[in-house]
């Protein structure tokens, strides 16, 4: 369902293209009488929205339109600004955007760990270890160590990768620049701009394969048609297999462009996408190997530290054992229209309107290992040792009579995102004719406003099957290293049958405001930008479910509304040296609809940044540099433990006795728990007074007497006492039994019922710092070197705040999970006093012990890349180019002391969880010739080889690719 009026929302489409059609009549009336000369001046400066490249040299861009929407020096810019050419694109045999960001130090393209982030919700769950870079869409990257999971086109939000065949340039921009470009992009944001029709008629072909069997076609054919209309058609082909088995992928993608000039200054765009890919073996290459016994299945955030199963005879650095059955398929179209208009001299117009539609329809396997469940005839063992253990020991543990237990799962989602964009900008020069007292002046007013609707549908094997042995679920032997398939099992027994989960539908909406000044004075020595933008932002969630405990809900949040700033100042006071500041806000909409523990929407997840920087452009534009020091603090991050107070969902009756149930916490039964036998006198006396007692085979006890209380002490009393002893001395298996059993229970009474579980949010907050440099330098047209560098740091400001749960004075529960004394979460260790400043009030909560200072994040502290080529232009290597290409990363914490569920990580060492990968470095290189054939056709042959020192080694539990190579062939004409 959409949110708010249907007829409103069709309305305010109509109203947005019946804008753009009409509005080109205003340029009808334009006085035809002006001179020739005056006519090719308005033309040449119609359009303020279009980046000038005029003074662009292979890799060097002097203009940006990223920072002010409007075409800007990039040198003038208080705002760090990077620029990668199509020349590049093209030189480093980059295929996709991902790949044309390869040499942009600071920009992460593969993580396995992101801060507060929920990883592991794409294909392979939590057997495959990438993190959020892992995203369906592939447009999910990290910029300054914040996740962004959208890339811009023309200034337009995509949600969905793009062929490099239809890009002509990609603009980075770092910080959280929410004034021009809208919500969520608090590291910074990608946009690139698409290839537009030329005004002579231009054709370009291309093939290229391949090691690991690709092949690629590419076309790209442009031209005018008549006097007011041109046209541009890219188009590629691809299909390649991944380097590890199975996996393989094709895709088709065709971009035309139409591009009309009505009038003198008039000009529309007609701009298409449309795209198709395949991807088969997508799940997982293996599975994460527990040393626990009894896991549970569904809490996947546990196997996070343990490492990956490994099978004899197989290379666990291709081997996919998932099988070929998975996969996912994407359809995508994107149209795009859009007026640029001069309405009077100096006043432009633009007016945009923007739909985008993806489909996505995936299979893949979801399960664990587990012990002592499942057919005994696919039991078996394996050898498993942790990611990290506190010790430098890396002898494996057996794990005895273990299984695969595995379900299916098919689900479709579609896209759908209406975008609407209109700008007014308008430039006033005053004092031309004085150098100190001139001013260039260029005022905007934008609006802008988006919806995207989400409908997800997912089917899965049905586990509530009635044989007591499968229970539902599909299970593999974990010695049987035959590929997993979908429809049969291990032994040979057709699969669990697929039935349906859940529908949901989410609509989430924003409308924004925003005006944007910037101005130079002072003979052009001295930059402004001065903007403000006020979002407001609504959603909705409409689910489903077709199975018990898949949830049937709806709820919505309407009318959230935040501004944002943005200042910027540069100030030149040397020729070519160029020293700027800059402070900008960000924020990120709840659209999701996260509440708090008391039941109330989250408000926005808020940036703020700093930074202060130097541009030089020296020697005609020979050596440029941009280098930067930045500070970048975010708020109100929604992030969830499961074991959180949530006094909202109202389960616990305050007025009644406090009732836990004993099924796992009974010294009785389990006497060889010294934990609970520490209250064994207690637990009699309870016994005998009545506050246990019996009902329906169950055992209860009253902890509202104070022979119930006394007993839940004594046990509690004896954990804290373990824990507070060093580390050596401290029993290595501090657990006695779960006590919170029976929620559904109509006896049980305990605030436990109130807990998170993954459904009420805390508030974190973190921040990032670190410096950038980007360096390009040209002593030779012919030589063009890049060197960038990033400096990233990391860490958690604070952990959350919990709600106070409320007691009636008198009947406090002292001993929910918040309180547990647990060393993986609850108390985590320490004493109740030190993670409570009032012991007994849970809104009090310290977060000791609980990421504060930690970086919690695989960003590489540091990071080098660059890339350099010579042109040979004369003699008998006359159209030979070389290219060399290296990247450096530090080591990066692939592994934090907690779970994404908040939960610390199992560690009998007691040492802090913490795992490094080695640092890595890759040198690629290229080697490009071009003639000419018959005084006609523009010949090029291009070899492309990356990972040229075949590194193979293992960074974290993500593996190097190894040596790969690309040559390509195409002419133009």
């Amino acid at each position: 369902m959409k949110s708010g009026n249907p007829e409103f929302q069709l309305w305010r489409k109509a109203i947005a293209l019946g804008f753009i059609g009409l509005l080109p009549f205003t340029g009808y009336a334009q006085d035809s009488s002006e001179s020739d000369e005056n006519e090719d001046n308005e033309i040449a400066t119609l359009n303020p929205f279009e980046v000038t490249t005029s003074g662009d040299s292979r890799y060097f861009a002097t203009n940006s339109i990223a920072g002010t929407r409007v075409d800007y020096r990039i040198q003038d810019i208080p705002i760090s600004i990077e620029v990668i050419t199509s020349e590049f694109i093209e030189d480093t045999g980059s295929v996709d955007l991902r790949e044309s960001l390869r040499y942009s130090a600071g920009i992460v393209l593969q993580s396995q760990n992101d801060a507060l982030s929920q990883p592991f919700s794409d294909t392979g769950g939590v057997h495959n270890p990438e993190g959020v870079t892992n995203n369906k869409t592939n447009t999910s990257i990290k910029i300054r160590g914040f996740v962004t999971d959208n890339v811009l086109r023309s200034g337009y939000r995509r949600q969905h990768a793009t062929d490099a065949i239809n890009i002509d340039r990609i603009e980075v921009v770092r910080g959280p620049n929410a004034l021009l470009y809208g919500i969520g992009n608090f590291g910074g944001i990608v946009n690139y701009l698409a290839k537009r029709p030329l005004p002579e008629q231009r054709t370009e072909l291309g093939f290229t394969v391949g090691s690991d069997e690709f092949y690629r076609f590419t076309v790209d054919n442009t031209g005018p048609m008549g006097d007011h209309f041109a046209y541009r058609i890219t188009g590629a082909l691809e299909s390649t297999n991944h380097w590890t088995e199975i996996k393989d992928q094709q895709h088709w993608f065709i971009s035309p462009v139409l591009e009309w000039r009505p009038f003198e200054k008039t000009r529309i765009i007609a701009d298409f996408e449309f795209g198709a890919q395949e991807e088969t073996g997508v799940s997982f290459q293996s599975v994460r190997a527990p040393t626990l016994g009894n896991f549970d299945v569904t809490q996947q955030d546990r196997l996070e530290v343990f490492g990956l199963l490994e099978f004899d005879g197989k290379d666990p650095r291709t081997f996919r054992w998932s099988g070929p059955d998975t996969f996912l398929n994407t359809d995508a179209m994107n149209m795009n229209l859009e007026l640029q208009q001069e309405l009077l001299p100096n006043l432009h117009l633009l007016a945009g309107y923007n739909y985008s539609q993806n489909k996505f329809e995936s299979r893949d396997v979801f399960g664990s290992l587990n012990q002592n469940v499942g057919p005994t005839n696919l039991r078996g063992s394996y050898l498993s040792k942790r990611v990290v253990t506190g010790t430098e020991d890396p002898n494996p543990v057996q794990v005895d009579n273990a299984i695969f237990q595995y379900q299916w799962q098919d689900r479709e989602e579609e896209n759908k995102r209406d975008q609407v964009r209109v700008e007014l900008n308008y430039r006033l020069n005053l004092f031309r004719g004085s150098d100190w007292l001139g001013s260039q002046n260029n005022f905007m007013l934008g609006f802008s406003w988006e919806e995207l609707e989400t409908e997800t549908f997912a089917r899965g094997t049905d586990s509530s099957g009635t044989d007591p042995i499968r229970d539902g679920w599909n299970w593999k032997s974990p010695t049987d290293a035959s590929y997993i398939r979908f429809g049969t099992q291990g032994d040979g027994v057709a699969d669990e049958p697929l039935t349906d989960r859940f529908r949901n539908i989410t609509v989430a909406s924003n409308t924004a405001w925003y005006g944007v000044y910037s101005g130079a004075w002072l003979n052009d020595r001295v930059h402004a930008i001065v903007g403000y933008r006020n979002d407001t932002a609504s959603t909705s969630v409409d689910q489903v479910g077709f199975r018990p405990g898949e949830g049937t809900f709806n709820s919505s949040a309407d009318g959230f509304e935040k501004g944002s700033w943005q200042f910027g100042l540069s100030v030149e006071p040397l020729k070519g040296v160029t020293l700027f500041g800059l402070t900008s806000e960000g924020l990120q909409p709840n659209f999701g609809g996260n509440i708090d523990g008391n039941g109330q929407p989250l408000d926005a997840t808020t940036a703020e940044s700093e930074e202060l920087g130097i541009k030089l452009s020296l020697f005609e534009n020979k050596l440029t540099l941009s280098g930067s020091v930045f500070k970048i603090e975010r708020e109100g991050i929604p992030f969830s433990y499961w074991w959180a107070p949530a006094p909202a969902r109202g389960a616990f009756d305050p007025n009644a006795d406090i009732v836990y149930r004993m099924d796992d916490f009974n010294p009785l039964t389990k006497p060889d728990n010294v934990y609970l036998q520490a209250g064994l006198d207690e637990f009699i006396a309870a016994q005998n007074s009545g506050a246990v007692f019996e009902q329906n085979g169950l055992t209860y006890l009253n902890a509202s007497t104070s022979q119930g209380a006394a007993y839940l002490n004594a046990v509690f009393d004896s954990l804290n006492a373990a824990y507070a002893l060093p580390p050596g001395e401290r029993p290595a298996d501090a657990w006695p039994g779960w006590l919170y059993n029976g929620f559904d229970d109509p006896l049980v009474n305990t605030a436990a019922e109130n807990w998170s579980v993954g459904e009420f949010f805390q508030s974190i907050s973190d921040k990032s710092e670190g410096y950038e440099i980007q360096l390009m330098f040209a002593p030779m047209a012919n030589w063009q070197n890049i060197i960038t560098f990033s400096h990233v740091e990391r860490e958690i400001v604070s952990p959350g705040n919990f709600v106070t749960h409320p007691f009636n004075e008198g009947n406090v529960d002292l001993w929910p999970m918040w309180r547990f004394p647990n060393g993986n979460w609850g108390l985590t260790g320490f004493a109740p006093e030190d993670v409570y400043l009032d012991p007994s009030d849970s809104g009090t909560w310290t977060g000791i012990g609980y990421g504060r200072g930690e970086s919690l994040d695989d960003t590489p502290p540091y990071a080098i890349s660059g890339w350099t080529s010579y042109d040979f232009i004369d003699g008998s290597l006359k159209g030979l180019r070389l290219g060399l290409g290296f990247n450096w990363e530090d080591k990066r914490e692939f592994a934090s002391e907690f779970t994404s569920a908040g939960q610390k990580k199992e560690n009998p060492t007691e040492n802090k969880i913490q795992a490094f990968t080695p640092e890595r470095f890759q040198l690629n290189g290229m080697l490009r010739y071009e003639w000419l054939l018959r005084d006609r056709y523009n010949m090029a042959v291009q070899l492309n080889v990356d990972n040229i020192l075949d590194d193979k080694d293992q960074y974290g539990l993500l593996y190097a690719p190894g040596r790969s190579w690309r040559f390509n062939l195409s002419t133009s004409f």
